[in-house]
């Protein structure tokens, strides 16, 4: 599914707006990253899985940078 970067700019101001608390903190978990795509938490596993999505990884936990899910997700494929 394709989209122009000007779309994703007006769901993340969206999301910014009903969910103000993400874009106060530094990192997400995949709960977060789930909410903020509007997919589910085992679709974003599988973009992990095959290194499709930048994350960071600490023990069992996953970690995502805010800013850096911004930016892949304007990049597009």
């Amino acid at each position: 599914m394709e989209r122009d970067g000007k779309s994703y700019q007006l769901e993340y101001n969206a999301v910014g707006e009903k969910s103000p608390r993400l874009f106060n903190i530094q990192i997400w978990r995949v709960e977060d990253v789930a909410q903020f795509l509007g997919c589910s938490k085992g679709h974003i596993y599988n973009l992990v899985n095959v290194d499709k999505i930048p994350t960071r990884k600490k023990g069992k936990f996953l970690y995502f940078i805010p800013s850096e899910i911004v930016s892949w997700v304007l990049q597009g494929d």
